[in-house]
């Protein structure tokens, strides 16, 4: 019988690391699967002052929990040079035991409502599509490079993980849902997407319906969804989801998070 995998995605804007940290152990401690953060270098997007850097945060997540798995919804390909992602995510995977999916993103074209925050930093954003798409799969292409056992000997001395992280990919199209199909282990996408379950499947279908394929969703945090009896969890699972993560955009309600447990075990 197929099961869903629940987890939990935080706003590390949304609240101080006290407050954070307290959640992080919270959903460790009720039975989620993995805890997950956004990749945002600002938090005006989402009306807070500041927002910890995703990384950091995971590093910080990692050494107050032990079991919880960790992931980034999604990491911009934009926002680090390929051989600086490839380093900090062999680090996480240190520092957490091999705990981390690497949620990745094509990022947004600039001067558009989404790219304020590269534009403000300078970080250069490809206009085209299909550029973006091409420079993810360079970036999971260079990145597993450097990680190779048998890589090339000018990277001797870089970091590489005892474990290869899964890499998912957020999809909103079906061009990019194709491409992660065939070089990912995964895509996630929004749980109010009108072609949510054409894009799953058709991912599933380029990735050769791979065994352990991740096709995952997000949607906003709602205790109930991690009810097996509730419908929004048996339409996932009739369409092959495999993984839902709530997103708990404002500051977290610890209660809530723990009151999941009764879902959960």
């Amino acid at each position: 019988m197929s099961t869903l995998k629940i987890d939990l995605q935080l706003n590390q804007g949304s609240a101080p690391w006290s407050q954070l940290r307290d959640a992080g152990i919270a959903a460790e401690q009720a039975g989620f699967g993995a805890l997950w953060n956004l990749d945002h270098l600002s938090g005006s997007a989402f009306g807070s002052d500041s927002m910890m850097e995703c990384f950091t945060s995971l590093a910080a997540w990692a050494s107050v929990t032990t079991t919880i798995g960790l992931g980034t919804l999604v990491t911009n390909v934009m926002n680090r040079e390929p051989g600086l992602l490839a380093n900090i995510v062999s680090s996480i995977q240190q520092i957490s035991g091999d705990r981390l999916t690497l949620g990745i993103g094509a990022g947004a074209a600039p001067n558009t409502s989404f790219s304020a925050e590269q534009d403000a930093l300078g970080i250069s954003l490809l206009p085209k599509m299909a550029d973006r798409h091409n420079r993810l799969a360079e970036v999971v292409d260079i990145m597993r490079s450097i990680w190779a056992e048998n890589r090339d000997e000018r990277f001797a001395g870089f970091p590489r993980p005892a474990q290869e992280p899964p890499i998912i990919v957020g999809v909103n199209s079906m061009a990019l849902a194709i491409r992660a199909g065939q070089i990912t282990d995964g895509v996630n996408t929004r749980f109010n997407h009108p072609d949510r379950g054409v894009l799953l499947a058709a991912a599933r279908d380029a990735s050769g319906d791979r065994p352990g394929f991740d096709t995952s969703v997000w949607s906003w945090f709602e205790p109930e969804y991690a009810d097996a009896d509730h419908s929004f969890h048996k339409e996932l699972l009739a369409e092959g989801v495999t993984r839902l993560i709530m997103f708990e955009r404002g500051a977290p309600d610890v209660a809530a998070i723990a009151s999941t447990s009764k879902y959960l075990r």
